[in-house]
């Protein structure tokens, strides 16, 4: 075996290329054994284990930089540190990961949903318990565009800093005394999770009796389809008694024409008492 290697040698021989060889001399993390006076760069096989833990190091996102430190002052306290310190870096993003196909799948469920629904009819179903992550909007009048897109904006920048993964889903929750008042004012802007999770801003959406509405149409449609939706509830022999949910089922990030959008209205009810 050699037991020197050119730079393209040793590049070959650790499944890496020459120009990364090059970088990683350029900031001192692995500089070659010796350079010849004809400005060859040689390498020699003990700096394999160098490289390989170089590599094990980057493939678990540690920064260059940290790496270089580790090796200018290495020990057991310090590389247990290094890596324990990864392990948490690995595990959130992990979570996030986690959350963001729990996302993606909850949106293709979505969009096949807006496909096969018929708007402007209710109807009755039995639903699950669903969880969402909720930010209270502080709401106490209809919002101007400012106010709507800075809370939503910071329902965004908790949900991403959180790992829930935003912007797929976003709905808004109207609360019941809100809703018999005809008051249509948003208080919390939502995003459904498929699981249960510890979070200050966890809210349940109980299981129970439902009534489903679908609107297709804009934004700019409402507050009309939520007052078609509890005329129907009441045309129905059906009484509210729970919070009343839209979600954003077909929107802008599948949908090009806005009067294309489809809107899932939802909310508690219970037969009216016949006494």
């Amino acid at each position: 075996m050699k037991s020197i290697y050119k730079i393209s040698e040793f590049a070959s021989l650790c499944g890496i290329t020459r120009d990364t060889l090059l970088h990683y001399d350029s900031i001192g993390l692995l500089k070659p054994a010796f350079v010849a006076k004809n400005g060859y760069r040689y390498y020699t096989i003990s700096q394999f284990g160098t490289l390989d833990m170089i590599s094990v190091l980057k493939a678990s996102g540690t920064p260059l930089q940290q790496i270089k430190e580790y090796l200018e002052q290495m020990d057991v306290e310090k590389g247990i540190s290094l890596l324990t310190n990864q392990m948490k870096i690995l595990e959130e993003q992990e979570r996030y990961i986690h959350f963001m196909r729990q996302s993606i799948q909850q949106t293709i469920c979505s969009l096949q949903e807006g496909i096969h629904c018929k708007c402007g009819v209710m109807t009755i179903e039995q639903l699950p318990e669903q969880y969402l992550i909720a930010t209270p909007t502080g709401f106490s009048s209809t919002p101007t565009e400012q106010q709507f897109l800075r809370v939503l904006q910071e329902h965004f920048v908790y949900c991403s800093g959180n790992g829930f993964g935003a912007r797929f889903q976003t709905g808004e929750i109207i609360l019941q005394q809100n809703a018999k008042q005809g008051k249509f004012i948003e208080s919390y802007y939502f995003n459904p999770i498929a699981e249960y999770c510890s979070d200050n801003r966890l809210r349940v959406k109980p299981a129970g009796t439902y009534a489903l509405y679908y609107h297709q149409g804009s934004y700019q449609d409402f507050p009309l389809p939520y007052q078609k939706f509890l005329e129907q509830i009441e045309e129905c022999g059906y009484m509210l008694c729970g919070d009343l949910y839209e979600d954003d089922v077909m929107d802008y990030l599948s949908v090009a024409d806005p009067n294309q959008y489809v809107f899932r209205l939802s909310a508690l009810v219970e037969p009216k008492s016949d006494k």
